[in-house]
Formats: C-alpha cells, structure tokens, sequence
C-alpha cells in the first residue's frame, strides 16, 4: 500500500485508470466494479481493485459511497467520484508522459 500521494505522486497503471475512468464520467458518480481494471496482464482481480479503490480514497482522491461485496455479485464500489486531488494527480501524469 502507498503512503499519502502528493499530486504530483507517480501513480501505477491501475491507479491512473481508475481515475481516468471516473474522469470521463465526472460530473456523475459511477459504481466502480472489478471490471474497470481488467485487462490481459491482470485478469479480472478483486483483491487489486478492492486494494487500487481503497488507496486512492485513503488518499483523498475519489470519494465512494458505499462498499458493497457478495458471492454473486463481488466487490463494488457505490457512488464513486473523482475528487479535485485526483483530477490534479491525473494530470501531472498526463504532463510527465
């Protein structure tokens, strides 16, 4: 787990996409599933994108609702929205790239 980011943080592939997920949709709120991060390299992976969730909030830069889990249904995440930390965080790497 990451300590607290600076906007200026390095953030992981993951990270970057979670936010660049809840950018695209900003001004609304989305419920976040596992499937945001699926890809070839990681699969479909609860436990990171429970984790990925989780820091980001920790660090202030989405808020959630609330978090919801079931067998059939997985981890989820209601009401999530990028917060103006994170819209900052998203761009420096979008300067640095």
């Amino acid at each position: 787990m990451t300590s607290a980011y600076s906007p200026e943080a390095n953030l992981s592939e993951t990270e970057r996409y979670v936010l660049g997920s809840l950018n695209q949709a900003w001004p609304s709120a989305s419920t976040m599933t596992p499937d945001v991060i699926e890809s070839e390299d990681n699969g479909r992976n609860p436990a990171l994108f429970v984790d990925t969730v989780q820091t980001l909030s920790d660090n202030g830069m989405i808020l959630y609702e609330a978090f919801l889990t079931g067998a059939a249904s997985g981890p989820r995440f209601l009401d999530t929205m990028i917060t103006a930390r994170g819209k900052a965080a998203l761009q420096s790497t979008d300067i640095d790239a």
